[in-house]
């Protein structure tokens, strides 16, 4: 096995450098291999890459930041050049350690949030470790950033392939030297300035001085902490047209003043004008309308009848949440406090599951609908009806309660072409499962009500033991629809709870027989559900084994 064989299967454990604490021993099981390995390379940007990191094996005293540092870049180099299989960096190599480099900053980025966020509220003792690798962090991205800046500059410099120039000119006349000296001589006399140049002027300068603050502006967004694109309020005050006060924290505003929203402190609003002298107001440049509804309402309330997020919806959530918790690293202990942030902790992981939950609810309402929409579709093609709406169209309509239209067809189906009763209670049954979809409940009330000459309640019936019911294979898109009905399969844990489910249409019989093969639980359960009703069918108690 090469050198180079052998460093790339040792990356795995190198990269525990990352993770290493200031000021503590750093260890590593490779560092005899690496050891040896700097001694039998040849002089390379490898060899200089080993050298550096194996340094910090020498810091038996504790590693500092820098020597951390330039290990865990010197481990960067080492990985681009180990996967590449190369000893030197070539052009390539070079746009692949960019390309690595910019992948560990923003892992580390997200690493230095969670601590900075975790560092609000840990204990005393806990604090100054996680400072310590908070500073390595910051310390890492920054050198990150300077390898970045200096393999560009090293790529501008690489060698380029000439270009030669597409026509070739000859050599201008005297006569033509001499018009093109007059015409110089004629430009270096300055022009009349009139009094309409000057207008023009002035307007110009007008225009460039807005692209120079936009350009500004720019350059000040790149620097922004938050997903909202913070940039500083320079203005000495601001008349806000509306004013809209922050729920999780009441001491801070969200101003608006036509297209722009600013945000600062409420106590620094008086008589409808904003007093900036403490510079303390930003404007938040790229926010959206979900946004500001996140920051200043509580929509977990039972005023509000949520249903499951849009992804403008997902996104304004996204940008409150990094909008508030940057918010709080940099002002609790000032203007806000540790229980003001553990509260809209609290709410946002309410918030966050009940996004869980309607989009678990809306998959489920789905694989309900699913084979009732599969019905309508071939009930309306066998009777050559034009139907010009998609299958999930019609899925999200039924889902939606908007069926008028799927009701109407059918009808016309019955009135012009049903005679057989045993077709027309069929259809009538379709209806009645689109038209009370919505109403789970509807079907478990009908079947509650026992029928005239029928006792409500009826004999248990005792299966031999052993008994597995057969379930019918059918191949796909011919399995029969049942009523309101989809499958699952369930597995349940020691205290018969349920710890995953999964649903399954009736044309999807064999892939769930399959799994529920495969599944391994403590209880297997699979059956179908119908009008809200759970009826099983296999099931395996006490452990897993396969029926065959």
């Amino acid at each position: 096995m090469t050198e180079q064989a052998i460093i790339k299967q040792s990356l795995n454990g190198m990269a525990q450098i990352i993770n290493a604490i200031p000021g503590e021993t750093y260890a590593n099981k490779e560092a005899e291999t690496l050891l040896i390995m700097q001694h039998r390379l040849p002089e390379s940007d490898l060899k200089k890459q080993i050298e550096i990191y194996n340094a910090i094996f020498a810091k038996q005293g504790g590693a500092s930041i820098s020597d951390i540092t330039d290990s865990a870049i010197a481990y960067v180099k080492i990985k681009v050049l180990s996967e590449a299989e190369l000893l030197d960096f070539d052009a390539k190599s070079l746009r692949d350690l960019i390309k690595e480099c910019r992948v560990n900053i923003d892992k580390t980025k997200n690493i230095l949030r969670l601590s900075k966020t975790h560092l609000l509220t840990a204990v005393d003792f806990q604090k100054e470790r996680i400072e310590k690798i908070a500073k390595k962090n910051e310390a890492f991205i920054e050198a990150l950033s300077e390898v970045i800046a200096d393999t560009e500059q090293k790529i501008e410099r690489l060698p380029k392939p000439l270009e030669l120039p597409e026509k070739e000119f000859d050599f201008a006349d005297e006569a033509n030297a001499e018009e093109e000296q007059s015409k110089e001589k004629a430009a270096d006399v300055p022009p009349k300035v009139t009094v309409t140049d000057r207008i023009h002027k002035f307007i110009s300068s007008g225009s460039k001085r807005r692209e120079v603050e936009a350009h500004l502006k720019d350059v000040e967004k790149e620097e922004a902490s938050t997903r909202c694109k913070e940039i500083p309020y320079y203005e000495k005050s601001l008349v806000p047209t509306e004013v809209l006060i922050c729920k999780d924290f009441e001491c801070y505003s969200l101003l608006k003043k036509r297209e722009n929203v600013y945000f600062g402190l409420s106590k620094n609003l008086k008589n409808k004008v904003y007093d900036n002298k403490d510079e303390s107001l930003i404007e938040l440049t790229e926010i959206t309308d979900e946004f500001l509804q996140f920051m200043t309402t509580d929509i977990l309330t039972d005023e509000f009848e949520l249903h499951a997020f849009t992804e403008a919806e997902k996104l304004g959530m996204q940008m409150y949440f990094s909008f508030v918790s940057k918010c709080f690293e940099n002002h609790i202990g000032t203007t806000l406090t540790v229980a003001e942030y553990l509260a809209f902790k609290r709410y946002y992981n309410r918030l966050v599951r009940e996004v869980m939950r309607l989009e678990a609810d809306k998959h489920r309402a789905y694989y309900r609908a699913l084979p009732v929409a599969e019905q309508y579709m071939e009930i309306m093609a066998s009777y050559d009806m034009v139907q010009s709406e998609s299958k999930r169209e019609v899925v999200e309509g039924i889902i939606a309660g908007e069926s008028e239209g799927y009701l109407g067809n059918l009808g016309l189906i019955m009135e012009h072409h049903i005679v057989d009763e045993d077709a027309k209670a069929d259809l009538s049954l379709l209806i009645e499962r689109i038209r009370y979809f919505v109403d789970e409940s509807h079907f478990a009330k009908k079947d509650m009500v026992p029928q005239a000459g029928q006792s409500a309640e009826k004999p248990m019936q005792v299966l031999p033991t052993g008994f597995i019911p057969q379930v019918p294979m059918y191949q796909p898109g011919a399995a029969p629809f049942i009523g309101n009905m989809y499958f699952t399969l369930q597995c349940l844990d020691e205290n018969r709870h349920i710890v995953d489910e999964a649903y399954f249409a009736t044309a999807n019989m064999p892939q769930a027989m399959e799994d529920y093969r495969s599944r391994d639980a403590y209880i297997k359960r699979f059956g179908l559900v119908q009008d809200g009703r759970f009826v099983p069918l296999l099931s395996s108690e006490g452990g897993t084994y396969d029926e065959e």
